[in-house]
């Protein structure tokens, strides 16, 4: 049995080619990508899984729109789902049961199968240590970073987020998005990363509510929810 690791640089940009080859042809081999949304090793540079808005070396808080732009990057998980691989899933370092259930999961099916895991980086986020585990609830909590499983490019399982909490109180713990609240005034994008949340709530049914609206017809997955997008 094969298991990959690396970090969203490695994973989403450097390395997508070979992992895109290895989804499309099913290789037998379970991919972790530790997702921190940059290059932290190097000097905190922006890769394709920083949010919009977030301050890097390489997307600075200056200029007519500080921060990382609107309309780059990519969300892997959707485009591992998208190549209906045996096994696709999300987890965070705010739930290790979680995590450790799937990877038991996922070491269960033979094919090509894929990790993501939210970890907040201090240094690179500019938040304190004591608050990773809470950056990474909030994330969840949010609903920037949906927690999911998916099958075969059925979405099989989600987790539901009862209140969600608005995306201002996970950007202020991060020094990154400080340019969102200079003078006690809260930038207009910080309604934009609140609409990015709220898509993800709807897309990926995150709430009871939500949840029936992505079930596929009979015969189409039985009971499994269609990836969203």
């Amino acid at each position: 049995r094969v298991v990959a690791q690396g970090g969203d640089g490695g994973t989403t940009d450097i390395g997508f080619g070979c992992l895109s080859g290895m989804f499309e042809r099913n290789d037998d081999v379970l991919y972790i990508c530790y997702d921190n949304e940059g290059y932290m090793n190097t000097g905190v540079q922006r890769s394709s899984a920083t949010p919009p808005t977030a301050r890097t070396a390489t997307t600075p808080a200056m200029g007519e729109e500080p921060g990382n732009v609107f309309g780059t990057g990519k969300f892997t998980p959707k485009i591992a789902v998208a190549h209906e691989i045996p096994y696709v899933a999300t987890a965070s370092v705010a739930d290790l049961h979680d995590l450790e259930a799937k990877v038991t999961k996922a070491m269960g099916f033979h094919g090509a199968r894929y990790i993501q895991i939210n970890v907040p980086c201090p240094l690179g986020w500019g938040a304190a240590s004591q608050d990773t585990i809470k950056l990474a609830r909030l994330a969840i909590e949010t609903g920037l970073f949906p927690i999911f499983e998916a099958e075969s490019g059925y979405i099989t399982h989600v987790r539901k987020i009862r209140r969600p909490t608005p995306v201002s109180e996970y950007l202020k713990l991060q020094r990154r998005f400080a340019h969102l609240f200079r003078d006690g005034k809260e930038d207009p994008r910080v309604a934009k990363m609140q609409a990015i949340a709220d898509r993800h709530i709807k897309d990926y049914g995150l709430l009871e509510e939500a949840a029936e609206s992505l079930r596929p017809p009979a015969g189409e997955g039985g009971s499994a929810e269609r990836a969203a997008g």
